[in-house]
C-alpha cells in the first residue's frame, strides 16, 4: 500500500464574480490589515486589478500593488517584490494573475517573515516556516498554482528554471473566479490549457497516482477536452471558461502529491535553454511523454482515451492507449499547438539537451517521480522524437 500526503488550500472559492466577495471571503479566514497584491503590468491594463482593489476596499482593507511581475519570473523578481512588500507593511500577499504572479507571491509571502533574499532559500527549494498568508487568485485557466505547494523560479545567474517544493507557500485560499479568464488571447488560452492537460496525465503516469488523484485527473482531462477548443476560438464563452478553470484547478490539486514526470523534464529543459513558455513546453513533449511510459500505463491511457472522446469500444487496451496518445496530440493541433520543439532550438543540440535531463538536479527531480529511469539514451530519443514531431514505431 502508498502512503500518501494530500495538500490543499484552506479554503477554496470558486464561482462567477467571486472576486469581487473578495474581501469578505478574507475577513472569514481572521486574516487582517494591508494587502499586497503581486500582478504584472498586462493586468493593470485591463482593469481587473483595480476590480479586485475596489473589492478589498469595500470591506476595509488598504492595499498596495507591485505590479511588476513578469512571465517564467526569476530569483531577482522575486526579491523585488519581496521588498516592496516588506517597505510597504503588508500583513498578506494576493497573487493576482497567472502562474507566474501567484508563484512570485508565494516567494514574497515567505520573505514577509524571513530574513534574505529568494536565492538563499531556492538551492534548497523550501523555507523553514510558513510566511504571511497567502491568497491566490488565478487568471489563467493552466498552472493549477493556487492549489499546489509548487513555485517556478527561474536563477537569474543561468537561466535554469529552479523552483520550491513545500507545504509552507501552500495558498491559504484559492479564489477561483471564471470571469477572469475571459480576456486570454487565444494562444495564451491554448498553451495554458495545454499545461493543465499535462498535469493531469503526467499525474496518472506518476508512480505515486492512487483512486483519489485518478479520479480528478480524469475530471479534468474530460473537461478540458470538452472545453479547450471552444474556449480558444470563442474566448467570451463562459462555460467552456468555468469548465477550464476547474479543470486546471483540479489537476493542480491532482498533481500535488504525486507530482509531475518526463514531460515536464522536457519542458523545464527547454525552458532554460530556450525559454520557451512554459505551457508549450508540456504541449511539445506531451504526447511523446505519454508513448514513452505506454508500456507500464496502458490501463491508465486507455481510460485517458475516454476522457478525451475517443471511441474505444472493440479497441485492445493497447489500441485504446495508443488513440490517447493521438488524441492528445489532436487536441493540441486543434488549438494551434503542434508537438514539436524545432521552432524554438536546433537538432544538434540534442546532445547538450540530454546531458541536462540526466545531470540537472533541477531535471532529474522530476524523476523520483516517475515510474521508470531515465537514461541518456531514452532522453536522446525522447528530444529527438519531440523534435521531428514522430509518434509511432517505438524504439525506447
Amino acid at each position: 500500500m502508498k502512503e500518501v500526503q494530500y495538500y490543499t488550500p484552506q479554503k477554496i472559492v470558486f464561482g462567477v464574480n467571486a472576486v469581487d466577495k473578495i474581501g469578505q471571503y478574507i475577513k472569514e479566514m481572521g486574516i487582517s490589515g494591508k494587502a499586497i497584491i503581486v500582478t504584472d503590468p498586462v493586468l493593470v491594463k485591463t482593469g481587473m486589478v483595480d476590480r479586485v482593489v475596489e473589492a478589498l476596499k469595500k470591506d476595509g482593507f488598504a492595499v498596495a500593488v507591485f505590479d511588476q511581475g513578469k512571465p517564467e519570473p526569476d530569483n531577482i523578481v522575486c526579491d523585488e517584490a519581496a521588498e516592496f512588500a516588506r517597505k510597504e507593511a503588508g500583513n498578506f500577499v494576493i497573487g493576482l494573475g497567472g502562474g507566474s504572479a501567484i508563484d512570485i507571491a508565494k516567494v514574497a509571502a515567505q520573505l514577509l517573515v524571513l530574513p534574505g533574499k529568494t536565492e538563499d532559500y531556492l538551492v534548497n527549494t523550501s523555507f523553514p516556516k510558513k510566511g504571511a498568508p497567502i491568497i491566490a487568485v488565478p487568471t489563467t485557466s493552466g498552472t493549477g498554482t493556487e492549489c499546489t505547494m509548487y513555485s517556478v523560479i527561474t536563477f537569474a545567474k543561468d537561466g535554469i528554471k529552479g523552483f520550491f517544493g513545500t507545504p509552507t507557500i501552500l495558498p491559504d485560499m484559492a479564489l477561483v473566479d471564471p470571469t477572469l479568464t475571459l480576456s486570454m488571447p487565444p494562444k495564451v488560452t491554448a498553451s495554458t490549457g495545454a499545461d493543465a492537460l499535462a498535469h493531469a496525465i503526467e499525474t496518472l503516469m506518476a508512480k505515486q497516482e492512487n483512486p483519489f488523484t485518478d479520479a480528478i485527473s480524469l475530471k479534468a482531462i474530460e473537461l478540458i477536452a470538452e472545453a479547450l477548443p471552444v474556449a480558444v476560438y470563442e474566448g467570451n464563452n463562459l462555460e467552456a471558461r468555468v469548465k477550464m478553470s476547474y479543470a486546471s484547478m483540479m489537476a493542480g490539486k491532482a498533481f500535488n502529491d504525486p507530482g509531475i514526470v518526463e514531460g515536464h523534464a522536457i519542458a523545464h529543459t527547454l525552458g532554460s535553454v530556450y525559454h520557451v513558455p512554459h505551457g508549450i513546453g508540456c504541449a511539445v513533449a506531451l504526447p511523446h511523454a505519454m508513448e514513452y511510459n505506454m508500456g507500464h500505463c496502458m490501463e491508465k491511457m486507455a481510460l485517458m482515451a475516454k476522457a478525451l472522446g475517443q471511441k474505444t469500444d472493440g479497441m485492445t487496451v493497447r489500441e485504446a492507449a495508443q488513440a490517447a496518445v493521438y488524441g492528445v496530440k489532436q487536441l493540441l493541433e486543434d488549438v494551434g499547438i503542434t508537438p514539436s520543439w524545432a521552432p524554438f532550438g536546433k537538432k544538434e543540440d540534442i546532445p547538450m539537451l540530454a546531458e541536462m535531463m540526466t545531470e540537472s538536479p533541477w531535471i532529474t527531480a522530476f524523476y523520483g517521480w516517475s515510474k521508470r529511469p531515465m537514461t541518456k539514451e531514452a532522453a536522446v530519443e525522447l528530444l529527438t522524437r519531440s523534435y521531428e514531431g514522430r509518434l509511432g514505431d517505438r524504439l525506447y
